[in-house]
């Protein structure tokens, strides 16, 4: 059963899909976690801002609003979060301010957009290939943009250590894709939130 429900957050699909949905837009951790990623990107006006793995669309709206004149692509293989995402920001949609795509990193790149900014929250540990798929991110990059990839583990018994460890795997990925001036921040829940950022 604990696969079946793990499985849901990797890929939300049906009735089980749209309670994974509803977790991650009404728990605490989560809501507090996204708007502080969204805060360490220094998101300005004319920044193009892109989130893979958006779920249902709960950093995307705030990111729209610090990128008022610029544009926010959000990203998920789930059909099923797309719509509720999409639902969740129809004003911001309706502005032509935001979208809502469905697909994956690769979709993303095949944009045509440089991006100065990219993140993804509790995402990368879904990534088969976690170093090609940061590659082919940073192609999609404006030189001197900035990449997030956050993570507060959500395993049976998750500690402080198992973010840190994730965060100094995640910070090698960054460097082995090309991105430099890496750093890590932390955000103080239970446990802790660990963010890698780096410079495309």
């Amino acid at each position: 059963m604990r696969r079946i429900i793990v499985g849901q957050f990797k890929q939300p699909h049906g009735m089980l899909g749209r309670v994974a949905g509803w977790i991650m837009s009404h728990r605490e951790s989560n809501l507090l976690r996204n708007e502080w990623v969204v805060s360490l990107l220094g998101i300005e006006p004319f920044h193009r801002v892109l989130e893979i793995g958006c779920g249902p669309g709960v950093a995307l709206g705030e990111a729209a609003e610090l990128a008022s004149e610029g544009r926010v692509i959000g990203v998920d293989h789930s059909a099923l979060m797309v719509a509720v995402a999409a639902k969740r920001n129809a004003d911001a949609i309706a502005r032509g301010r935001l979208e809502v795509v469905h697909g994956t990193a690769e979709t993303a790149a095949e944009l045509g957009l440089q991006f100065d900014r990219v993140f993804a929250v509790n995402v990368v540990q879904f990534w088969d290939s976690p170093v090609e798929t940061l590659r082919t991110l940073r192609g999609a990059m404006a030189p001197g943009g900035i990449l997030a990839i956050a993570l507060q583990p959500r395993n049976k018994g998750a500690t402080d250590e198992d973010a840190y460890l994730a965060a100094g795997r995640h910070k090698t990925f960054l460097e082995q894709a090309g991105f430099q001036n890496t750093r890590v921040e932390t955000l103080d829940l239970k446990p802790i939130v660990a963010c890698v950022l780096g410079e495309a």
